[in-house]
């Protein structure tokens, strides 16, 4: 169901109307997207199931965090780099329904051996970035030779609780690639900390089944598609970078005609 626009402005009024009043020290970035973003109120109204009040305070608390954890200002420039050079977690290509992979190569994580908050930001990072891209991610957990030493589920909990109280309706799937039987108990588990409808997106796939989410094109090899893509960490493009490229594509369109 799709909120109406009336119920997207009284969301809009409802905020504004108690950041003013109570004087809510939010981030100004994320007051003038509640003002302006239609798509972004949209996303909370739809996450508490049409419910202003419920979606009110998810926008409430969602700014409270992300002005404590400074979201706003997270940058390649004071992030662990070696982290975001792992290859344990990037964006690359798109599901069927042209929403973006966000990757977790499991075998590349060991609970403990990195500091935890350096890697929250970092997950935090990829989820501004992907929301840049998008209004929906699929999450693509790569299991392949992934053991037990490799299954952290405070780091996993992590994850569900920044879609289930920060980052509204923001899951299009969530994709479990080739999971290994010994798995199956800390999965059930996992599953017991998603809300009903965050359980219906899990889909377990292999290499036979992963043409009915993802295109081969769009798979790496080694999941059995087409893409030799290898992992490089490329920073994300400035807005002017954006501007310039844009300009690019107008003067070679306008010299090719």
């Amino acid at each position: 169901m799709e909120p109406s626009q009336e119920e997207i402005q009284k969301l809009r009024n409802r905020f504004i109307e108690e950041v003013q009043v109570q004087g809510l020290d939010f981030h100004p970035r994320d007051v003038a997207r509640a003002n302006s973003d239609d798509a972004w109120l949209k996303r909370f109204l739809v996450h508490n199931d049409m419910e202003v009040e419920d979606a009110l305070t998810m926008m409430k608390e969602t700014c409270k965090w992300r002005k404590t954890h400074q979201v706003n200002d997270l940058s390649v420039n004071n992030l662990n780099f070696e982290y975001l050079a792992a290859g344990s977690m990037f964006i690359h290509n798109k599901d069927k329904d042209m929403k973006p992979l966000f990757i977790f190569k499991c075998c590349k994580h060991v609970k403990g051996q990195k500091d935890f908050e350096e890697l929250k930001k970092c997950v935090i990072y990829w989820f501004e970035r992907a929301e840049r891209m998008s209004d929906q991610i699929t999450i693509f957990f790569d299991m392949m030779n992934t053991t037990l030493t490799n299954m952290d589920m405070e780091y996993t909990k992590y994850l569900i609780n920044l879609c289930k109280m920060y980052y509204p309706n923001f899951l299009n799937y969530i994709l479990i690639f080739e999971m290994p039987w010994v798995l199956n108990a800390a999965f059930k588990i996992i599953k017991s900390w998603l809300p009903a409808k965050a359980v219906q997106k899990i889909k377990f796939v292999n290499r036979g089944t992963l043409k009915e989410y993802v295109e081969p094109s769009q798979a790496l090899k080694a999941w059995g598609g087409t893409d030799e893509y290898q992992f490089v960490f490329t920073p994300e493009p400035s807005p002017a970078e954006w501007v310039k490229d844009e300009n690019k594509k107008k003067v070679f369109s306008a010299s090719a005609m």
